[in-house]
Protein backbone atom coordinates (compact mmCIF):
# COMPACT_ATOMS: atom_id res chain seq x y z
CA UNK A 1 0.00 0.00 0.00
CA UNK A 2 2.87 2.33 0.88
CA UNK A 3 4.49 1.53 -2.45
CA UNK A 4 1.24 2.39 -4.29
CA UNK A 5 0.97 5.79 -2.62
CA UNK A 6 4.66 6.41 -3.27
CA UNK A 7 4.23 5.73 -7.00
CA UNK A 8 1.09 7.91 -7.13
CA UNK A 9 2.94 10.74 -5.36
CA UNK A 10 5.87 10.40 -7.74
CA UNK A 11 3.51 10.45 -10.72
CA UNK A 12 1.77 13.55 -9.32
CA UNK A 13 5.11 15.33 -8.81
CA UNK A 14 6.00 14.54 -12.41
CA UNK A 15 3.05 16.66 -13.63
CA UNK A 16 3.35 20.37 -14.28
CA UNK A 17 1.44 22.83 -12.10
CA UNK A 18 -1.04 23.38 -14.95
CA UNK A 19 -1.68 19.63 -15.31
CA UNK A 20 -2.09 19.25 -11.53
CA UNK A 21 -4.72 22.00 -11.51
CA UNK A 22 -6.56 20.48 -14.47
CA UNK A 23 -6.53 17.02 -12.87
CA UNK A 24 -7.69 18.46 -9.55
CA UNK A 25 -10.54 20.29 -11.29
CA UNK A 26 -11.49 17.10 -13.15
CA UNK A 27 -11.62 15.11 -9.91
CA UNK A 28 -13.71 17.87 -8.28
CA UNK A 29 -16.19 17.92 -11.18
CA UNK A 30 -16.42 14.12 -11.16
CA UNK A 31 -17.17 14.22 -7.41
CA UNK A 32 -19.88 16.88 -7.94
CA UNK A 33 -21.51 14.76 -10.68
CA UNK A 34 -21.42 11.66 -8.50
CA UNK A 35 -22.98 13.53 -5.56
CA UNK A 36 -25.62 15.04 -7.86
CA UNK A 37 -26.58 11.72 -9.43
CA UNK A 38 -26.23 9.62 -6.29
CA UNK A 39 -27.69 11.88 -3.60
CA UNK A 40 -29.44 15.04 -4.78
CA UNK A 41 -31.52 13.68 -7.69
CA UNK A 42 -32.89 10.71 -5.71
CA UNK A 43 -33.74 13.05 -2.82
CA UNK A 44 -35.66 15.36 -5.17
CA UNK A 45 -37.54 12.41 -6.66
CA UNK A 46 -38.41 11.13 -3.18
CA UNK A 47 -39.61 14.61 -2.20
CA UNK A 48 -41.89 14.88 -5.25
CA UNK A 49 -43.27 11.40 -4.61
CA UNK A 50 -43.97 12.27 -0.97
CA UNK A 51 -45.78 15.45 -2.02
CA UNK A 52 -47.94 13.52 -4.48
CA UNK A 53 -48.75 10.90 -1.84
CA UNK A 54 -49.69 13.65 0.60
CA UNK A 55 -52.13 15.20 -1.89
CA UNK A 56 -53.69 11.79 -2.48
CA UNK A 57 -53.94 11.17 1.27
CA UNK A 58 -55.60 14.57 1.83
CA UNK A 59 -58.14 13.81 -0.90
CA UNK A 60 -58.87 10.43 0.67
CA UNK A 61 -59.24 12.08 4.08
CA UNK A 62 -61.82 14.49 2.67
CA UNK A 63 -63.72 11.57 1.15
CA UNK A 64 -63.60 9.61 4.41
CA UNK A 65 -64.82 12.59 6.45
CA UNK A 66 -67.64 13.21 3.99
CA UNK A 67 -68.57 9.53 4.17
CA UNK A 68 -68.55 9.63 7.96
CA UNK A 69 -70.80 12.67 7.89
CA UNK A 70 -73.25 10.91 5.54
CA UNK A 71 -73.11 7.79 7.70
CA UNK A 72 -73.80 9.81 10.85
CA UNK A 73 -76.75 11.43 9.10
CA UNK A 74 -78.13 8.03 8.10
CA UNK A 75 -77.68 6.49 11.54
CA UNK A 76 -79.08 9.32 13.64
CA UNK A 77 -82.60 8.62 14.97
CA UNK A 78 -83.90 12.05 14.02
CA UNK A 79 -82.84 13.61 10.75
CA UNK A 80 -80.04 16.13 10.91
CA UNK A 81 -81.67 19.51 10.69
CA UNK A 82 -79.92 20.88 7.63
CA UNK A 83 -82.89 22.97 6.55
CA UNK A 84 -84.18 23.78 10.04
CA UNK A 85 -80.82 25.19 11.17
CA UNK A 86 -80.19 27.11 7.98
CA UNK A 87 -77.28 27.29 5.63
CA UNK A 88 -74.67 28.63 8.05
CA UNK A 89 -74.69 25.68 10.50
CA UNK A 90 -74.63 23.28 7.56
CA UNK A 91 -71.63 25.04 6.03
CA UNK A 92 -69.77 25.11 9.35
CA UNK A 93 -70.54 21.46 10.13
CA UNK A 94 -69.48 20.17 6.73
CA UNK A 95 -66.35 22.36 6.71
CA UNK A 96 -65.37 20.97 10.10
CA UNK A 97 -65.91 17.44 8.78
CA UNK A 98 -63.61 18.28 5.86
CA UNK A 99 -60.95 19.58 8.24
CA UNK A 100 -61.39 23.25 7.34
CA UNK A 101 -61.70 26.28 9.56
CA UNK A 102 -64.31 28.53 7.98
CA UNK A 103 -65.64 31.92 9.04
CA UNK A 104 -69.04 33.01 7.78
CA UNK A 105 -70.93 36.28 7.40
CA UNK A 106 -73.73 37.73 5.28
CA UNK A 107 -72.49 38.92 1.88
CA UNK A 108 -73.73 41.94 -0.07
CA UNK A 109 -76.12 39.92 -2.24
CA UNK A 110 -77.86 38.34 0.74
CA UNK A 111 -76.18 34.95 0.50
CA UNK A 112 -73.91 33.34 3.03
CA UNK A 113 -70.36 34.59 2.66
CA UNK A 114 -67.48 32.41 3.79
CA UNK A 115 -63.73 32.73 4.17
CA UNK A 116 -61.08 30.03 4.62
CA UNK A 117 -57.69 31.40 5.60
CA UNK A 118 -55.73 28.24 4.87
CA UNK A 119 -56.72 24.90 3.41
CA UNK A 120 -55.45 22.31 0.97
CA UNK A 121 -56.97 22.33 -2.49
CA UNK A 122 -58.32 18.80 -2.01
CA UNK A 123 -60.06 19.75 1.23
CA UNK A 124 -61.52 23.04 -0.06
CA UNK A 125 -62.84 21.76 -3.37
CA UNK A 126 -63.95 18.49 -1.80
CA UNK A 127 -65.97 20.47 0.74
CA UNK A 128 -67.55 22.65 -1.96
CA UNK A 129 -68.37 19.60 -4.09
CA UNK A 130 -69.92 17.83 -1.10
CA UNK A 131 -72.05 20.89 -0.34
CA UNK A 132 -73.33 20.93 -3.90
CA UNK A 133 -73.93 17.22 -4.41
CA UNK A 134 -75.10 16.20 -0.93
CA UNK A 135 -76.99 19.31 0.19
CA UNK A 136 -77.92 21.22 -2.98
CA UNK A 137 -75.91 24.29 -1.99
CA UNK A 138 -74.56 26.35 -4.89
CA UNK A 139 -71.40 28.43 -4.90
CA UNK A 140 -72.34 31.89 -6.16
CA UNK A 141 -68.92 33.55 -6.01
CA UNK A 142 -65.48 32.13 -5.42
CA UNK A 143 -62.09 33.76 -5.05
CA UNK A 144 -58.98 31.66 -4.55
CA UNK A 145 -55.46 32.84 -3.68
CA UNK A 146 -52.48 30.55 -3.14
CA UNK A 147 -50.60 31.12 0.12
CA UNK A 148 -46.81 30.88 0.37
CA UNK A 149 -47.08 27.45 2.02
CA UNK A 150 -48.97 25.99 -1.00
CA UNK A 151 -52.34 26.13 0.78
CA UNK A 152 -55.30 28.11 -0.49
CA UNK A 153 -57.05 31.18 0.87
CA UNK A 154 -60.66 31.09 -0.30
CA UNK A 155 -63.50 33.62 -0.15
CA UNK A 156 -66.93 33.18 -1.64
CA UNK A 157 -70.64 33.02 -1.11
CA UNK A 158 -73.16 30.16 -0.95
CA UNK A 159 -76.88 29.93 -1.65
CA UNK A 160 -79.55 27.24 -1.94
Amino acid sequence: MKDLFGRAHQWWDGRTLREQRMLGLMVLLAAVVIVWLGVIRPALVWREAAAAERVEAEAELVEVRAGLLRLARLQSPEPVAADAGGLEPLARRTAEAAGLEVSTAMDASGGLGFRIASGSSAAVFGWLAALQTDHGVDVRTLGVVENTDATLQVEGSLSR
